[in-house]
C-alpha cells in the first residue's frame, strides 16, 4: 500500500507540474483564440481554435493578430508587405515591389462560407512569399484588387488568404501599426469541417 500511495503522490506532483508549466506558457508565450470569420480560408476557418505565439514578431508570410487601425477589436490576416515595400495587383496577379508573386493552382473545390451562408466554387493552390508557402482561395478568373500601396516604416499590409473575401484585410482598413500586434497564429487546436479531402484540416496542426 505504501508503494501505491507513493506512486499516486508522484503522479499528483507530475500533474501539478504540468499544470504550472501550461499556465506559465499561456501567460508568457501563448494565447488561445477562436477564428471569427472566413477571410483566411482555406488556412483558417471560422470557429477554429488556434494558438497565438505572443513572442513572435510578424513578418512576411506570417499570420498576424493586430489591433484594428480604426475600430476597437483585432484583425487577423497574413503579412504581405512590411515597411519600405510596395504592394499592388495587376489583373489576377499580386505584385510586391513590382515582382509577381507565384501562385501554383492545385485544384477546385466548392466552399460553403458560413459568414454569408453561400457556397461558391473556388480554385485553390500554393502562393509563395519568398521561401514561405501557403494556400489561398481564388475565384475562377478572380482578381486580387489590391490598390498600389507604399508601406511605411513600422507598418504592415495584411492580406487574407481568401482573396475574393473583402472587408477583413488591408484592402478595407489600410495598413496596420506593427507595434499593436499581439503575435502570430502558429498552431490549430481544433478544426472545422467544410473543406475538400485534399485540404481538410486536422486536430493539433501547425499553421503555415
Amino acid at each position: 500500500m505504501g508503494a501505491v500511495r507513493s506512486g499516486f503522490g508522484c503522479l499528483s506532483w507530475v500533474g501539478a507540474g504540468i499544470i504550472v508549466i501550461a499556465l506559465v506558457l499561456k501567460v508568457l508565450v501563448f494565447d488561445m483564440a477562436e477564428v471569427g470569420h472566413n477571410g483566411m480560408a482555406p488556412t483558417l476557418l471560422r470557429g477554429e481554435r488556434v494558438l497565438i505565439n505572443k513572442r513572435a514578431t510578424p513578418d512576411i508570410g506570417s499570420i498576424a493578430v493586430c489591433q484594428h487601425p480604426t475600430e476597437d477589436g483585432w484583425v487577423v490576416a497574413r503579412v504581405a508587405a512590411t515597411g519600405g515595400m510596395v504592394i499592388d495587383s495587376y489583373g489576377d496577379e499580386l505584385r510586391i515591389d513590382g515582382e509577381l508573386v507565384t501562385f501554383d493552382q492545385q485544384g477546385e473545390v466548392s466552399f460553403y462560407n458560413a459568414d454569408n451562408d453561400r457556397a461558391r466554387s473556388v480554385v485553390w493552390g500554393d502562393e509563395y512569399f519568398g521561401t514561405h508557402i501557403h494556400r489561398i482561395f481564388m475565384e475562377a478568373k478572380g482578381r486580387h484588387l489590391v490598390r498600389k500601396t507604399e508601406v511605411g516604416a513600422g507598418e504592415l499590409y495584411l492580406l487574407g488568404d481568401y482573396r475574393a473575401y473583402m472587408g477583413q484585410d488591408s484592402r478595407a482598413y489600410g495598413v496596420v501599426d506593427a507595434s499593436t500586434c499581439r503575435g502570430t497564429i502558429v498552431f490549430r487546436i481544433t478544426p472545422v469541417d467544410g473543406l475538400g479531402h485534399d485540404i481538410a484540416h486536422r486536430y493539433f496542426e501547425p499553421i503555415r
